[in-house]
Formats: structure tokens, C-alpha cells, sequence
């Protein structure tokens, strides 16, 4: 029982915490199905359990009933004139045996009323479907985009705060082309590319996909038609198999391996203990940062989206991983329409357009060179990280510089220590043949 709960427990956590990557793989039937398996499991073991409770109870009661049988007869047979004991011998039995436990449940049950009072509220507001904004699914299937990606007069407020986090966006996605969103934390731009794949609604304007808003889609085949990797990368405590071929109904072996070489993934997969058979943890916690991303990647790869979305996905590594992982969504990224949410400037140069954000209101938007001559918000930001980076490298540089100088003094200091050594025994070895 206990690691069949344990076994629900990370399975429901699993699905709740990357419920980003179920929704946008379209794995919700699936999920739920295993979620149903589990709970059938578990029906299963209770009612065993139950059966067994249930057998032992009359056992136990008339066991105590031929107890108390034996004791009032053999009261009778020893003392003549018994009946008054053995009614206060029977009433003290009847107390024992059925008023305290009696008791026991009672206040038992009162307890776990008590705790259960606190979460009642919060479980009555999670089953109210009257407080969610569920997501319909249209008719048309989406076969791919032909055309390009419109953000036409977007709003959005997330349901029971009046603050709005996008204002009157306008944007325009051709087909092949890279919209790169920047701004500082909260300006709305992981906002701005959560409503495309439907986790949200815009509360108004709306977005359409070659003239076609996007609530006439089919859900499913939409959101298979999207990739999305994100900063926090989620990946499932399974095998490195099965998180790259998450969201494909039917996918060979050579295909998993063909993704993780483009995901430049393929050489420390092999060098894990099982390969591609590895369990990775939960969450992924055997393998690192640059690791992890560079599997979503390559589960990304696998799906051959039409549309990419690229939330942050290098900002939290270091320089190594951050060069791999680039060199994969390069890779990735090549010839489809692709939304970039950027952190580090110097990676989204190249976009076609770059739309910078400021409180839910895109303020400036054009090429790396246009932006920088405007010389607004935009080149702030990029004249801001360019002196950080240039102070980096000038620390770095003088710890080399310090490094190397402590070697330097440290390497003459022997030589001169060996030189003299050198220099006694010459002379110790000149004075030896003299003296011969």
C-alpha cells in the first residue's frame, strides 16, 4: 500500500508541475488514463484490506461473546447464589467492550473532521467548474502554417486580478521569420506567448493564425504543431527515452537517437549508465542544467513543430552549456516561424523582429541595428549588458593575468632553488677531483 501511494503521489505531482509540457504535448488523455490505472490498483488493495477488517470484526465479537458466556457460567458453577455478580460481572463487559471504543471512534472522528474542515473550502473551490475558464477545442484541423501569426489588439488580466499584464499588443509573425520579445521581469512577454498555444484567453483582441483565429482550431493538433521549451525545463522521472519521445503516439529508436544528435545530446546520453534506457530522477536531478534543456530540446525536435517558442531557454546556464544548447536551438529554430523570449541580447541579433515590452505595452519593435539607433529602451538594455559582460571578461582577465603572475614567480623561485643546488654540487664535485 505504501508504494502504491507513494507511486499516485509522484504521478499526480508529476502531471500538476509540468502540466505546461502534458498540455502543449496533448498527453491528457493518456495521463489520465494512467491516473485511472493507478486509483483501480488502489481500489483493488483497499477492498482487499477492507474484506479482511470487515472478517475480522464478527470474529472478534463472537469471540468476546463466548468470553463472556464462559465467564458468567463458570461465575454460576463456582458460587451458588451468582446472579448479582453476574450481572455486575455483565454490564462491566458491555462498558468495557462496547462504550469506551465506542467513545474512542467518536472522538476519533471528531479529530479528523477538525483537519479536514481547513482544506474543505479549498477542495469545494477546486471541483467548482463555475470559477474556470475552460478551453474549448474548434473544428478546423490545423495543417500548418502557411501564412504568418497575428497578436491583433491583445489585453489579458489573469482571472481574479483586475491589474493587466498585456495592453493593446499588435504584432504581426510571418511564416519562417523570429520574433524576439524583450523587456525587464513582469513586463508580459512569457504572458504574450503563453496565450498562442491556449493556456490562457486574452481577456481582449484576439490572435490568428493565417487570417483564422485560433479558438477555430482543433486544440489537439494545434498545440502539436507547437514546441516549447522553456528556462525551467521539466522532464519526467523516467528514461531519457521516454522524455525525448514524449507526445508522439509511435516513434522508432533511430528517430530518439537522430533528435538527441541535433540536440547535441547523443554523447553524454551514451556515456550514462544504461544510455538511452537511463532513469534520469525526479525532475531530472541526475543529469544537469545544460543536460536537461538539451533533452527538451531534443523532445522538441522530435515533434517537428511548425512554431517554436523559446521561453529564456539559456539564461540560467553557464558559458559552456549556454554554447551547446545554443548551437541545439540554432539547430532547432532553422526555417520555422519562432517566438524568442530573450534574456541575454547578444542571442536574438539576428531576429527579424525584436518587440520590446514595457508593462504589457510593446514600446519599440524592428531590427538589432534599428532599435540601437533609436537609442531607446532597447539600447539600454544592450549598452547596459554589453558593460557587464566587458567587466566579467575584465575580471576574468585579471584573475588570469594574477594567476599566471603567481605561477610565473612561483616557477623562477624553483628554478633559482634548483640552480643553486645545481651550483654547490658542481663545485662540491670540482673540489672531489681536485683533491684526487
Amino acid at each position: 500500500m505504501t508504494t502504491l501511494n507513494q507511486d499516485i503521489a509522484s504521478h499526480l505531482y508529476e502531471i500538476v508541475d509540468g502540466t505546461k509540457v502534458v498540455r502543449s504535448s496533448c498527453m491528457e488523455p493518456q495521463e489520465y488514463e494512467k491516473a485511472v490505472n493507478y486509483v483501480r490498483d488502489k481500489e483493488q488493495l483497499l477492498f482487499k484490506t477492507e474484506s479482511n477488517r470487515a472478517l475480522f470484526g464478527p470474529i472478534s465479537e463472537l469471540t468476546s461473546i463466548i468470553l463472556i458466556f464462559l465467564m458468567v457460567l463458570a461465575a454460576r458453577l463456582v458460587i451458588e447464589d451468582a446472579s448479582t455478580l453476574s450481572s455486575l460481572l455483565f454490564s462491566y463487559l458491555i462498558v468495557l467492550y462496547r462504550l469506551l471504543p465506542f467513545l474512542n471512534r467518536i472522538d476519533s472522528q471528531r479529530s479528523s473532521l477538525a483537519q479536514a474542515e481547513s482544506v474543505v473550502d479549498l477542495v469545494i473551490d477546486f471541483l467548482n467548474p463555475e470559477s474556470k475558464p475552460f478551453t474549448t477545442s474548434g473544428d478546423h484541423i490545423f495543417s500548418g502554417l502557411k501564412e504568418g501569426i497575428r497578436f491583433n489588439h491583445i489585453s489579458f488580466s489573469y482571472p481574479g486580478n483586475q491589474e493587466t499584464v498585456l495592453e493593446d499588443v499588435n504584432l504581426y509573425v510571418p511564416k519562417g521569420t523570429t520574433l524576439a520579445l524583450v523587456g525587464s521581469s513582469g513586463s508580459g512577454k512569457s504572458t504574450l506567448a503563453d496565450l498562442l498555444p491556449r493556456f490562457y484567453h486574452p481577456t481582449s483582441g484576439q490572435i490568428e493564425i493565417d487570417g483564422c483565429p485560433i479558438q477555430d482550431f482543433d486544440l489537439h493538433s494545434l498545440r502539436r504543431s507547437i514546441g516549447i521549451v522553456s528556462q525551467d525545463t521539466f522532464v519526467f522521472n523516467n528514461t531519457v527515452n521516454y522524455n525525448i519521445a514524449y507526445g508522439r503516439d509511435s516513434v522508432t529508436q533511430e528517430e530518439i537517437e537522430e533528435a538527441a544528435r541535433r540536440a547535441n545530446a547523443y554523447d553524454f546520453i551514451q556515456e550514462l549508465p544504461q544510455g538511452f534506457d537511463t532513469p534520469i530522477g525526479n525532475r531530472g536531478v541526475r543529469l544537469s542544467g545544460g543536460q536537461r534543456q538539451r533533452i527538451a530540446i531534443a523532445r522538441a525536435l522530435i515533434q517537428n513543430p511548425d512554431i517554436l517558442i523559446l521561453d529564456e531557454a539559456t539564461s540560467a546556464l553557464d558559458t559552456v552549456s549556454e554554447r551547446l544548447v545554443q548551437k541545439a536551438i540554432d539547430e532547432l529554430s532553422a526555417e520555422r516561424t519562432t517566438i524568442v523570449i530573450a534574456h541575454r541580447l547578444s542571442t536574438i541579433q539576428n531576429a527579424e523582429q525584436i518587440a520590446v515590452l514595457s508593462k504589457g505595452r510593446v514600446i519599440e519593435i524592428g531590427t538589432h541595428q534599428s532599435l540601437l539607433g533609436k537609442k531607446g529602451l532597447y539600447a539600454e538594455l544592450y549598452e547596459t549588458q554589453s558593460t557587464q559582460l566587458q567587466d566579467a571578461s575584465g575580471i576574468e582577465n585579471e584573475a588570469l593575468i594574477r594567476s599566471l603572475r603567481l605561477t610565473s614567480y612561483d616557477t623562477r623561485t624553483s628554478l633559482n632553488s634548483m640552480l643553486g643546488s645545481l651550483s654547490l654540487l658542481a663545485e662540491g664535485l670540482v673540489e672531489d677531483e681536485a683533491r684526487s
